[in-house]
């Protein structure tokens, strides 16, 4: 059980140090960044994706629970 704990401190330490100060800078390049969705584009997006997961699982739910006749 401490030898658990310890590697999962261990590994808490090694993935705060990978993300060290150099990390907040990471999404400033200027010229290299693209601009974003509006937000209604995003919404509607994002919309649709979640419509369509909801016909793939009613599909699925009938296709699960049909009676053989």
């Amino acid at each position: 059980m401490m030898v658990r704990l310890v590697r999962i401190a261990a590994l808490i330490w090694c993935a705060a140090l990978m993300i060290g100060p150099h990390a907040a800078s990471a999404d400033h390049g200027l010229p290299l960044r693209t601009e974003g969705w509006s937000p209604l584009t995003t919404a509607l997006v994002f919309g649709g994706l979640a419509l369509l997961a909801g016909m793939l699982v009613v599909v699925i739910v009938a296709l699960l629970t049909r009676r053989n006749s």
